[in-house]
């Protein structure tokens, strides 16, 4: 998961690609399953398929919220340097 936020944040198309390749066939037996659906909300990706996870507010916010920490560390690392 971490790596995954890393690879957002550095906006490394492949590297995040692979990563949730990696994280899927990790939780392909359901659990934290939910955690792909994660790692394509901090890529701004749309999900390849449509979620099984149940959100406590909607999609939209969950999917604004996770790409809102990876901006937020972008504009970080911007400032920072």
């Amino acid at each position: 998961m971490a790596l995954c936020f890393h690879h957002s944040v550095q906006d490394d198309h492949d590297k995040i690609s692979a990563a949730i390749c990696r994280l899927r066939a990790l939780t392909r037996g359901g659990d934290y399953a939910y955690y792909a659906d994660i790692a394509h909300f901090m890529a701004a990706l749309p999900l390849p398929e449509p979620s099984i996870s149940r959100w406590l507010t909607s999609e939209a916010d969950v999917r604004s919220a996770w790409r809102g920490l990876v901006q937020a560390r972008q504009d970080h690392l911007r400032v920072s340097t």
